[in-house]
């Protein structure tokens, strides 16, 4: 194995399971070579911005994700008081609105999760499968 002069090269493991260097010669700073991989920091932005600054980000609103969790909490009420059907015919009614939220907002915060053709459709098709399991079931 070639290693430039001034260069560490690593040997191989000793019979501890560790690995030993070996320094082979004096390191000359000013031509010694050095081959670096040097990744952009993530954390800074890369324009030298401030990086608390957003000026184009809009503020987006929890209202849609409060009204949904509070549905399903009447729901779940009366589920408890009314039976079994009632409740799961609110959760359905919950899940419709969740699909008109996700059709009508731009970007509700807690419903987004697929592309807002899937989510419309997967939030329709549950609310179609509970309410007609609901109304279909005869037990509950």
């Amino acid at each position: 194995m070639r290693t430039a002069p001034g260069a560490t090269s690593l040997l191989e493991p000793g019979s501890a399971g560790t690995a030993t260097l070996e320094r082979t010669g004096r390191a000359d700073l000013m031509t010694a070579t050095t081959t670096t991989s040097q990744e952009l920091d993530r954390s800074e932005p890369a324009s030298g911005e401030d990086s608390d600054v957003s000026p184009a980000e809009p503020q987006r609103s929890n209202l849609a994700i409060w009204l949904v969790l509070a549905g399903v909490g009447i729901s779940v009420l009366l589920g408890l008081v009314a039976g079994a059907r009632a409740g799961a015919i609110g959760i359905g009614v919950v899940l419709v609105v969740c699909a008109i939220f996700r059709a009508v907002l731009d970007s509700p915060v807690g419903l987004v999760i697929r592309t807002r053709t899937i989510d419309i459709i997967l939030y329709g098709a549950t609310a179609v499968l509970i309410g007609a399991l609901a109304v279909a079931t005869p037990s509950i």
